[in-house]
């Protein structure tokens, strides 16, 4: 649960642990200590719960349980995707495609196949983060062996036309990996309907324990392991298993699934939130707004004030806030998403994020709308808190 003396908005970045979920865990902790590799007896009870775990997150996107293979993070499922593959299957063909929005696992990872000769598309996206479906599939070539695009921007939360590109790659035969990481527990994914080959999830997005991912396999893919050690995963990722991170894994998809209503509640708080701003500072714009968004993000330009100005006065204030990404907030460059999709160097260093969940209450909005406010206000008359 969030500090209740302060107000967290940046449930983007992560989310807190679930009450529920850290009652499992610490359970698991204490009954499965055993290294399920172990053939005693202690040993195959630590692996049963392992699989049971497996089958509940494989039926939340249908999928098999053996097509879920446990990772680390978010960032290694995606590295394991692209990097795993290609070395597979380079004697097809080069070329990957991607778009300019992805989170910066998959960017870097293109880079780096860059730099062992693989060739990278990398498609536009216009002002509301949508990538042509038409510029993809003129992109491909007898070469292309991947296409990796995310299923929602972790930065604007702009929806991206996964089902359609599946449709495509699957008539050209070319390989699919969506990062499903900020999408995942939001909306209903199906690998099925999505003609999807590998998809990335994790665990702290959903208000589970961080440290533990997941990437979908489909049983027909083959992907080269990148880490060696061991025979885990089906020989697919070596080391030991974080047995409580996976049951805690577990327990937050099933939590997600018995709180179904949460979503409405967020989104409507999210449209409150966007209008009433909207009414004390009729200057701001929000970024992505026509196009198709999660329930839970909100990307707000506001003019005169930089972005990190503005998180830094609100956490003065006691409210949590991201500008950009979180796992790069620290490289202090502009927002690649924002500069892709078209917007102006003050726009974009202007922006800032803001994103709601599962604690977040009418009450804390209310606050949070009068200190925006007052920050902004002060900001016009050239009081400056920091």
């Amino acid at each position: 649960m969030p500090n209740k003396s302060r107000i967290y908005l940046d449930y983007a970045a992560t989310t807190p642990l679930d009450p529920a979920v850290l009652k499992i865990m610490n359970e698991a902790g204490e009954r499965y200590y055993a290294n399920p590799s172990s053939l005693h007896y202690p040993g195959q009870e630590s692996k049963v719960a392992i699989e049971k775990a497996r089958q509940v997150i494989a039926e939340s996107i249908q999928a098999k349980a053996r097509e879920i293979v446990f990772t680390g993070s978010g960032t290694e499922s995606n590295n394991l995707a692209l990097i795993g593959v290609t070395r597979v299957n380079r004697f097809k063909g080069n070329h990957i495609i991607t778009t300019r929005i992805e989170h910066v696992s998959v960017l870097e990872c293109c880079e780096y196949l860059k730099n062992k000769r693989f060739r990278i598309t990398y498609l536009n996206v216009n002002k509301l983060g949508q990538v042509d479906p038409e510029e993809l599939k003129s992109s491909i070539d007898s070469d292309t062996i991947l296409v990796s695009v995310m299923m929602a921007n972790n930065e604007t939360g702009c929806l991206l036309p996964i089902k359609e590109i599946g449709a495509i790659l699957s008539e050209q035969k070319v390989l699919f990996h969506v990062d499903a990481v900020q999408a995942f527990g939001k909306i209903d994914i199906s690998v099925q309907d999505l003609k999807v080959d590998l998809l990335t999830l994790s665990a702290h997005k959903i208000y589970g324990p961080k440290g533990i991912a997941a990437l979908y396999i489909g049983n027909d893919v083959s992907v080269e392991r990148i880490l060696h050690g061991g025979a885990q995963e089906r020989n697919r990722r070596p080391g030991t298993e974080n047995i409580t991170g996976i049951i805690g894994f577990s327990e937050a998809v099933t939590q997600i699934n018995e709180k179904k209503d949460e979503h409405n509640r967020i989104l409507n708080l999210r449209n409150y939130f966007e209008h009433e701003l909207k009414q004390r500072i009729p200057d701001i714009l929000i970024n992505g707004v026509e196009g198709p968004r999660l329930y839970s993000h909100s990307n707000i330009y506001f003019p005169f004030i930089p972005g990190d100005a503005m998180l830094m006065n609100l956490d003065i204030q006691g409210i949590a806030v991201s500008v950009g990404s979180a796992c790069s907030s620290g490289s202090q460059r502009p927002s690649h998403v924002l500069t892709a999709m078209g917007f102006e160097p003050e726009r974009i260093n202007r922006s800032v994020r803001f994103s709601f969940g599962r604690f977040t209450s009418r009450e804390e909005t209310e606050q949070a709308l009068d200190r925006i406010s007052e920050i902004y206000q002060s900001r016009l008359k050239g009081i400056k808190y920091v």
